[in-house]
C-alpha cells in the first residue's frame, strides 16, 4: 500500500512556499531525504499511515505506468567523452562504472533495461540546460525522467536526465495555483494540500510526477468535475533544444504550449509548471472488492451509477486477476475479484447513496470507502509504488452497457495473460478551458488492460491478450488516448486525430528540429 508523505499546510494571501527533497521510487539517490520549509520557520510532519479497510483484506496490483520493452539505438562505449560535461556539473553526472549507476539507471518498469549513456541528477535549470547543450553538441538524445516511470528502451544511449532535485512546492490558496519542479511527486504536492479545501488533478498513483503526468494528458480521480491534467497546465519553465531557459505560456508561445498540454517530453525539458487548483471540500472515496463470480451483477450496476452520479464523483471498475505467485499476499493469492473504486470532492453521504446499488450488487468482501485528506487520495487504488515489471494497454469507449460488460468478462473474467483490466468513467463533453492537444475529455469511458512482464520472451503472449482485449471491445471505442495509455509497442501516432498528429509534428519541428529531447513515448 502507498504511503502519504506528511501534510505540509498552506495558507494566507502571498504565497506559501513548501520545499521537499522528493524521495526517487528507489533509485538510491543520496541527496533524496524529505524535507520541508516555510516561510518564517521549518516545519516538519512524521508519515501517516495510509487508511487502514474496515473490512480484512489484502493490496491488489492495479494500473501502472508501460514502458516500452523493445531495444533501440545503442551508444557505443567510449563514443562520446563526458569529461565536458563532468567539468560544468560534477558528481551530478553518474556515468558507467561510477558508484550507483545501477541504482540511477534502473528504470520503475522492471522489465525494461534502458541502458542510458549518461545519468544527470539535475538539481537545477542550469544542470539541465548544461545536458541539453552537450547532448546536442555530441548528438546525444536528452530524456526527460523524474523517477524512472517515464522509461522506455527508446531512451537506449540517452543522457537521462532525472529530475528529483527539482522539488520546490509553491502554493497560492487565494489564486488556487501551485507551482511545482520537475521532481515533485504526486504524493507530496496532495500533502501539501492537506487542510486547504483544495485538490491537484492526481491520478492513481502518488509515486508519479506532477509533470510527468500533467504533460501526458492527466487521466484524474477529478477529471469529471475538472477536466483533464493537461487543461490545468498555465505555464512552464523549460529548457529549450538550444539549452536556453525559458518562461511560456499561452501569451507568449501558444503553440508551444498547446503541445505541452499532451505532448509528453518530446518538445522540451520542462523545468516547472505552474497549475490550477481545484475545490475538493469534502474529499471521500475508496475501494470495494467483491468475489469475481459477481462481476456481471457488478458492473452492470457500476455501469448504471455511472450514468446516474453527479459530476463530482468519479467510479472506476477492475477485474483483477491476483497471480499465483509468492510475492503476492497468501490469503488472495490465485483468486479473482471485481473491485470497485471511487472518489469525490463532495462529501460521503453522496458517495455512499452512489455506491448503495453497486455494495447490494454483490457479497462484500473488502471495503476503504471513507473520508480522506487530500494526501489520501493517492492511497485509494492502493498501487504499488515499488518498481516491478509490467505493460499495459488502453483505449476509449463511448459507452458501457450490458453487452459491452458481456465482451469484456468473455475477454478478461479468467485468469489468463491479462492480469487487470480497468474501466474508468470520465464523462465527455466537457468543454476545456485551454487549449492542447490533451485538454479535452477524449471519452466517456476508457478502458486499460494490464499485464505483469517478468520476462521479455512473453510480450508476444501479452500483445495477443492486449489484442484480443481490443478486438472485443472495438464496437464500443471512442476518442483518443494520451500517451500514457499508450501500449509500449505503439506510438503517438494512435493516439491523436490525423490533424493533431500533424500539428503536434510541426511544433516539434520547430521546437527541436535536430531531435535533442526523446521522450518515452513518440511521435512514430
Amino acid at each position: 500500500m502507498a504511503m502519504s508523505i506528511g501534510p505540509a499546510r498552506t495558507s494566507g494571501r502571498a504565497f506559501h512556499c513548501t520545499r521537499r527533497r522528493v524521495q526517487g521510487a528507489s533509485q538510491g539517490d543520496p541527496k533524496d531525504s524529505p524535507r520541508a520549509r516555510a516561510h518564517g520557520g521549518t516545519r516538519s510532519s512524521p508519515r501517516r499511515q495510509s487508511r487502514r479497510p474496515r473490512k480484512q483484506g489484502s493490496t491488489m496490483t492495479t494500473l501502472t505506468d508501460t514502458i516500452e520493452t523493445r531495444p533501440s539505438r545503442h551508444l557505443e562505449p567510449g563514443a562520446v567523452d563526458f569529461d565536458a560535461l563532468r567539468a560544468q556539473i560534477g558528481h551530478r553526472l553518474v556515468l558507467p562504472g561510477d558508484p550507483g549507476w545501477a541504482e540511477v539507471s534502473l528504470a520503475w518498469n522492471l522489465a525494461v533495461d534502458q541502458s542510458p549513456s549518461a545519468v544527470v541528477l539535475a538539481e537545477s535549470a542550469a544542470d539541465v540546460a548544461a545536458a541539453v547543450r552537450f547532448g546536442r553538441a555530441y548528438g546525444v538524445a536528452v530524456a526527460p525522467q523524474a523517477g524512472g516511470h517515464g522509461a522506455s528502451a527508446r531512451l537506449v544511449g540517452s543522457i537521462v536526465v532525472r529530475s528529483s532535485g527539482l522539488d520546490t512546492i509553491e502554493i497560492d490558496t487565494d489564486a488556487r495555483t501551485a507551482r511545482v519542479g520537475a521532481g515533485v511527486r504526486w504524493g507530496a504536492l496532495q500533502a501539501a494540500l492537506d487542510g486547504t479545501g483544495l485538490t491537484g488533478m492526481i491520478g492513481s498513483n502518488p509515486d508519479v510526477s506532477v509533470v510527468g503526468y500533467t504533460l501526458q494528458g492527466g487521466y484524474s480521480w477529478f477529471t469529471r468535475p475538472f477536466g483533464m491534467g493537461a487543461d490545468s497546465l498555465r505555464s512552464a519553465e523549460i529548457v529549450d533544444a538550444d539549452g536556453v531557459v525559458r518562461h511560456v505560456d499561452d501569451e507568449t508561445d501558444a503553440e508551444l504550449m498547446w503541445a505541452l498540454r499532451g505532448g509528453g517530453g518530446n518538445l522540451a525539458y520542462v523545468t516547472s509548471v505552474e497549475i490550477d487548483l481545484h475545490p475538493a471540500p469534502a474529499i471521500a472515496g475508496g475501494r470495494m472488492l467483491f468475489p469475481i463470480a459477481d462481476a456481471r451483477s457488478v458492473l452492470n450496476a457500476f455501469a448504471d451509477a455511472t450514468r446516474t452520479a453527479g459530476e463530482a464523483i468519479s467510479l472506476w471498475a477492475s477485474l483483477v486477476h491476483v497471480p499465483n505467485l509468492d510475492f503476492m499476499p497468501e490469503e488472495v493469492r490465485g483468486q479473482s475479484f471485481v473491485v470497485v473504486e471511487s472518489c469525490t470532492t463532495e462529501g460521503l453521504a453522496g458517495l455512499e447513496k452512489a455506491l448503495s446499488p453497486i455494495r447490494a450488487a454483490g457479497v462484500l468482501v473488502y471495503d476503504t470507502v471513507g473520508e480522506r485528506t487530500a494526501s489520501e487520495v493517492g492511497d485509494i487504488c492502493e498501487e504499488p509504488v515499488d518498481p516491478m515489471p509490467a505493460a499495459h494497454s488502453g483505449m476509449g469507449l463511448g459507452e458501457l452497457t450490458p453487452a459491452t460488460i458481456d465482451a469484456l468478462l468473455e475477454v478478461a473474467g479468467k485468469p489468463g495473460a491479462i492480469l487487470q483490466v480497468q474501466v474508468r468513467h470520465l464523462g465527455a463533453g466537457r468543454t476545456a478551458r485551454r487549449p492542447g492537444l490533451m485538454t479535452e475529455v477524449p471519452s466517456e469511458y476508457i478502458a486499460v488492460a494490464l499485464s505483469l512482464l517478468p520476462d521479455p520472451a512473453l510480450e508476444p503472449m501479452v500483445r495477443d491478450a492486449f489484442a484480443e482485449v481490443a478486438a472485443a471491445l472495438r464496437p464500443w471505442t471512442a476518442g483518443a488516448v494520451g500517451s500514457t495509455l499508450v501500449a509500449a509497442w505503439d506510438t503517438l501516432n494512435r493516439s491523436t486525430s490525423f490533424a493533431d498528429r500533424e500539428r503536434l509534428a510541426d511544433v516539434m519541428a520547430e521546437q527541436d528540429p535536430t531531435g535533442v529531447f526523446r521522450a518515452a513515448v513518440g511521435l512514430s
